[in-house]
């Protein structure tokens, strides 16, 4: 782990370092309790780590398991991040959640951006108790082809790596910890998975969450998506931009969660 590959990021700015004492931000998160009834898998999101989630943690006590895996190249160094493939950040999220799906009864899934993406895929190959997709990276506000072309020409030229952009939030509570840069073979390895993948409306009850002032995702695309879909919410978030778990609207989501939790009502 080098951490001087991190920095905190507020809309594309390094605001901080990360400092050895916080180094444990960066683990995986494996929280277990005595029953064996309900987990929550968490995801994260492309070039961020576990530490996304920091503010859910101590709302999320009611689970008997709360997992966030590190995805692979993440949360060690950008040099390790160059070397990620997108089929290894499938392969960790199918792992964890057929993990928890044998040990626990029922099994929700939270995911962010990429994290969202690998949650959808999720639905497909497990039965999910409840789908919480936060900002899922179905659609992007970029044209992906061009973007391809333009990462695989400046490779081809002998750049390595862009700077991160990072922190797309519209509040000022909180920074992302993120990369400080990004590899270009791994840009072509998100963009690529993006692109191809192909989204089958999960079966489960889904609550999407998506940020009026987001940058990164093409919301209404998105909600297009989930247009219809029975047993599938959309929500709005009027103070939130892309990295919802440290936004503005935290106990907006957080509310849902506990309320779905509760005994009685519709999952």
């Amino acid at each position: 782990m080098n951490i001087d590959d991190f920095r905190y990021m507020w809309r594309g700015k390094q605001k901080q370092v990360l400092t050895a004492q916080q180094a444990d931000l960066l683990t995986a998160i494996n929280i277990r309790r005595k029953d064996k009834k309900r987990a929550l898998l968490l995801l994260h999101g492309f070039s961020s780590t576990p530490a996304v989630y920091r503010q859910f943690l101590p709302s999320l006590t009611m689970y008997d398991a709360v997992v966030c895996p590190v995805l692979p190249g993440h949360a060690d160094s950008i040099a390790t991040f160059a070397k990620a493939k997108a089929s290894d950040w499938l392969t960790t999220a199918e792992q964890s959640c057929q993990a928890l799906c044998e040990d626990y009864q029922a099994v929700d899934v939270m995911g962010i951006s990429l994290g969202g993406l690998l949650a959808c895929h999720l639905s497909k190959q497990f039965t999910l108790n409840h789908l919480y997709l936060l900002a899922p990276a179905l659609a992007l506000q970029l044209n992906i082809s061009r973007a391809l072309r333009l990462a695989r020409a400046l490779k081809h030229l002998g750049f390595k790596s862009l700077r991160n952009r990072a922190g797309n939030l519209h509040s000022n509570q909180h920074d992302e910890l993120a990369y400080r840069q990004l590899p270009l073979t791994t840009i072509i390895e998100i963009l690529t998975l993006v692109k191809n993948f192909q989204f089958v409306p999960p079966d489960c009850p889904v609550d999407l969450f998506l940020g009026e002032f987001d940058r990164v995702v093409d919301s209404p695309r998105v909600a297009q998506y989930f247009a219809d879909l029975p047993h599938t919410q959309v929500h709005w978030l009027k103070n939130s931009a892309h990295v919802l778990p440290l936004d503005g609207d935290i106990d907006t989501i957080i509310n849902h969660v506990r309320h779905n939790w509760q005994p009685g009502n519709k999952q």
